[in-house]
């Protein structure tokens, strides 16, 4: 582990304890915290030996490593005294003193990062905080024995002891948190014995669930059982999908942190963050794995749309800078071309025929830089009030013929009434036709585009569908990108431009698709105000 990462140490550091708050109540969170230093504590180690090429620590190595981590970590900690059998450490600025609300309870991260050190390399470990500024004290003292004396036992702190996987959850550790829970509880006593663990976890807005090392659900909380959308165990896709991640976990031991997962669900794409890990028996066994997760389509969403608006703002730098340069030779390249094109008359001589192939192909490249200095200037949208059926209908008109040769089914699926929108007619009608289009080139072999409008929050939508060959994950990232297409004759502009036409109208375009199944492109605007 790289010192020098104090972001990191910090952001991670961060997002675990607020989540194990969060699900365990506060108290529960204090075995969390020990267990996560025991780890931090075993890292910080092993890059210790390795660097130094020892194979142990004697008592000044280890009061020197713990004061440098400390310290490097943002702290401002000294020795005070060490002997081969107590070491004392004095703060006087923790290295958590940068935070707006700082709780006691981070204390015990600092004394197990100590602890577990201490704990390996010493045949006794106790940690006592004499002194704490988390409560009003004017400094920190800890004191760190590494003989039990008459004087450690005397004083109250934590034991540290060299067990292996120390740092892991076990079956054990659950079932006190269930007990820290039943003693919060403002019940009796017999119906605490009656107790779920669902009527504790019911309310959490995250989903919670644990399943076995044969990667049966033996526990599933309200939550994920309707964010996963199931009924029974794994009967769903999204459940099918999410189990894949369990396996994983179960067999190899990997632990999931703030996992990206894309499930197509009823209602459209959903993102879930999603964390894992598995469950340790006592004797470091794997018995299952735990996974809490959360929907964050909307935050996911909004960073894919600043993302693009990135990409189109260095677009547009590269647009303003070049365009006009290529046009202008390429302009008088193709004046003279003309005047040489009158040299060979039109009777099929090679001269004509490469004159008028590069006449074309200039045509074509100067098509192509338009199209791109759109990007960085777009017309200005004429506005006016527009009903959005009578555009749809207008493209039904236009697409028509071309569905018919490609044998797919133009099929209308219109909510009765549509508030009109304030809209360029022109430019939108621009973007519902190269939608269409590309949707019919998308299924070759025949199929159905489906076009639905709906009322929603007061926006317009439209929404076209088809049933064609569907686009991967990595497409669907790209699919806004200038000069990105799956088209071999494309020229991965017409997209990129509508995106633009529909940002200018203050609405948004998304995709969304599922493989071999068919691909979804959904365009709101807002409604008029009158």
């Amino acid at each position: 582990m790289d010192l020098n990462l104090r972001e990191d140490f910090f952001l991670r550091l961060l997002a675990d304890y607020v989540l194990f708050s969060e699900m365990l109540m506060g108290q529960a969170a204090e075995v969390c915290l020990q267990k996560l230093g025991q780890k931090i504590g075993l890292n910080f180690e092993e890059f210790y030996l390795q660097t130094s090429n020892k194979q142990n620590l004697s008592a000044k190595d280890f009061a020197e490593l713990t004061a440098s981590i400390l310290n490097r970590l943002g702290g401002n900690y000294y020795l005070q005294a060490y002997t081969e059998h107590k070491i004392e450490l004095i703060s006087t600025k923790c290295l958590f003193g940068h935070m707006i609300l700082k709780s006691p309870i981070l204390c015990t991260l600092i004394q197990s990062i100590i602890g577990s050190i201490a704990a390996r390399n010493f045949p006794y470990c106790k940690v006592v905080p004499v002194k704490s500024r988390a409560r009003k004290d004017p400094v920190c003292r800890l004191v760190v024995f590494l003989k039990e004396t008459k004087e450690a036992q005397k004083l109250k702190g934590e034991c540290f002891y060299n067990q292996p996987n120390a740092y892991l959850l076990t079956q054990k550790d659950v079932k006190a948190f269930h007990s820290r829970f039943a003693n919060l509880l403002p019940v009796q006593r017999e119906q605490i014995n009656n107790l779920q663990p669902g009527e504790i976890l019911t309310n959490l807005q995250i989903g919670v669930l644990s399943v076995d090392q044969d990667l049966q659900i033996t526990y599933l909380n309200q939550t994920a059982k309707e964010l996963l959308q199931l009924k029974e165990q794994w009967d769903s896709l999204p459940g099918r999908k999410f189990r894949k991640i369990l396996s994983e976990v179960v067999n190899t031991k990997r632990q999931f942190n703030q996992y990206v997962l894309q499930l197509p669900l009823n209602d459209g794409m959903r993102y879930y963050s999603v964390n894992a890990s598995p469950i340790f028996t006592a004797e470091g066994k794997v018995a299952g794995a735990v996974s809490v997760f959360q929907d964050v389509t909307e935050t996911k969403t909004r960073e894919n749309e600043l993302l693009q608006m990135e990409k189109f703002s260095l677009v547009a730098e590269l647009a303003a800078g070049t365009a006009h340069e290529i046009r202008n030779p390429m302009t008088t390249l193709r004046g003279f071309l003309q005047i040489l094109l009158q040299e060979f008359a039109p009777n099929n001589t090679r001269g004509y025929e490469y004159c008028t192939l590069m006449i074309n192909e200039i045509d074509r490249a100067n098509s192509i830089i338009k199209e791109f200095l759109l990007l960085t200037k777009p017309a200005a949208p004429l506005m006016q009030k527009v009903q959005l059926h009578n555009l749809l209908d207008e493209i039904f008109l236009l697409i028509e013929s071309k569905s018919l040769l490609e044998n797919v089914e133009l099929c209308k699926n219109y909510v009765p009434s549509l508030p009109l929108v304030e809209a360029d007619p022109a430019q939108i009608k621009q973007v519902f036709l190269n939608i269409a289009s590309n949707a019919i080139q998308a299924m070759p072999q025949g199929g159905r585009l489906t076009i639905s409008t709906e009322t929603r929050d007061n926006m317009a939508v439209v929404r076209f569908t088809d049933t064609g060959c569907g686009l991967e994950e990595a497409q669907l990232s790209k699919i806004f990108d200038p000069f990105y297409t799956t088209k071999e004759e494309g020229t991965g502009l017409g997209l990129t431009i509508s995106y633009r036409i529909i940002e200018n109208h203050w609405g948004r375009i998304y995709v969304e698709s599922i493989p071999q199944q068919g691909t979804t492109f959904t365009i709101e605007l807002p409604a008029s105000k009158d």
